[in-house]
C-alpha cells in the first residue's frame, strides 16, 4: 500500500528539553501550537511517572500516548483510536497502560529479597514516606506524592560500597533488572528505555494509519536520551549547559540546536517544519 500523506510525530524529553530549570515550557509554545495545527503527535518521552506526565500532557496540551518511566510504562488515552490495538486491559487515570519491561513489584520482590539476605544498605522511594521524599529530592508535596505513584522503577539511594555495588547491580541483572544512573538516584528498572518507548508508540500510529508515512523526530539533552535519539529518523540535540555535550546520534539526520532547553526546542521544531 502507498501511503497517501506524510506526517511528522514528535517525541520530546522533558526536563532540559521541553521544560527549562522553572519547569516551563512557555518558550516552545509557538512550536507546540503550530504541531497540533498541523495534527502532528507531540509524546512526552521521560523519567516520571504516569501521573506526572499526565499533569504536563494536560497543560499542553497533548492527546498523544505518553511513555513514562524511561520506557517502562507506555500510556495511551482510552479515547485514542490506538487504545482498541493495545495488548492489554490495565488502565488507570484514562490510559490503558502497557508494561513493556518488568512490574516495579516484582522489581522491589527481588531488590528487597537480595537487601535482607546480603546486607545491602539502601533506601529507595517505597521505604520513605511523603515528606522523606520531598527531603531527598527537593519536590513539592504535589509533586513529591505524583513521583511516588511508580508502575516500572524503583529510585534508590545507594549507601554502600562501590564493590559491593557491582555485585547488587549483578545479581540484579540474573533477574532482568538493570540500573540506570540518574542525577541523584539509581534506578531499578526492567529490560526497557526511552528508545524502545518510542519504537513502541510510533508503531501504534503506523498500525493505526497504515496509509500515512510517519517520521519520527525525538529531542533530548542528554546521555539518558542518545538511544532514544539514535531510533528516530531525526534527531534534535539540545544543548545542556550543565552537563558534557553529547555525541552525534546515529539517526539518518541529526540537528543540533543553538540554544537549550524550551528556547532550542522551539528553534529546531521550527527549523524542521520549515526544512
Amino acid at each position: 500500500m502507498i501511503a497517501n500523506r506524510r506526517k511528522r510525530i514528535v517525541v520530546t524529553d522533558l526536563d532540559g528539553t521541553l521544560l527549562d530549570e522553572r519547569y516551563s515550557w512557555d518558550p516552545a509554545r509557538p512550536a507546540i501550537e503550530r504541531l497540533r495545527e498541523l495534527g502532528y503527535p507531540l509524546v512526552l518521552n521521560s523519567s516520571k511517572t504516569l501521573p506526572e506526565l499526565q499533569a504536563i500532557a494536560a497543560a499542553l496540551p497533548t492527546d498523544a500516548p505518553l511513555v513514562a518511566e524511561n520506557g517502562g510504562v507506555i500510556a495511551v488515552p482510552e479515547d485514542s483510536p490506538l487504545a482498541r490495538i493495545c495488548e492489554t486491559e490495565e488502565a488507570a487515570f484514562g490510559y490503558r497502560l502497557m508494561i513493556p519491561g518488568l512490574s516495579r513489584k516484582a522489581i522491589l520482590s527481588v531488590a528487597h529479597d537480595l537487601r535482607r539476605s546480603c546486607g545491602y544498605a539502601f533506601e529507595g522511594f517505597f521505604d520513605w514516606s511523603v515528606h522523606e521524599i520531598i527531603k531527598h529530592t527537593g519536590l513539592s508535596r504535589a509533586q513529591a506524592i505524583l513521583s511516588s505513584q511508580r508502575n516500572a522503577t524503583e529510585p534508590i539511594s545507594w549507601n554502600d560500597s562501590e564493590e559491593r555495588f557491582a555485585g547488587f547491580a549483578g545479581q540484579l541483572s540474573e533477574h532482568g533488572i538493570r540500573i540506570l544512573r540518574g542525577g541523584r538516584f539509581f534506578h531499578l528498572m526492567g529490560p526497557c528505555d526511552k528508545a524502545g518507548g518510542l519504537r513502541k508508540v510510533l508503531g501504534l500510529y503506523r498500525r493505526v494509519f497504515p496509509d500515512t508515512d510517519w517520521t519520527s523526530i525525538a529531542l533530548g539533552d542528554g546521555p539518558n536520551d542518545l538511544e532514544m535519539l539514535n531510533a528516530a529518523d531525526v534527531a534534535v540535540v539540545i544543548p545542556n549547559p550543565h552537563g558534557d555535550p553529547l555525541p552525534d546520534p546515529s539517526a539518518p539526520s541529526v540537528f543540533r540546536a543553538s540554544l537549550p532547553g524550551p528556547t532550542g526546542w522551539d528553534e529546531a521544531i521550527f527549523h524542521l517544519l520549515t526544512k
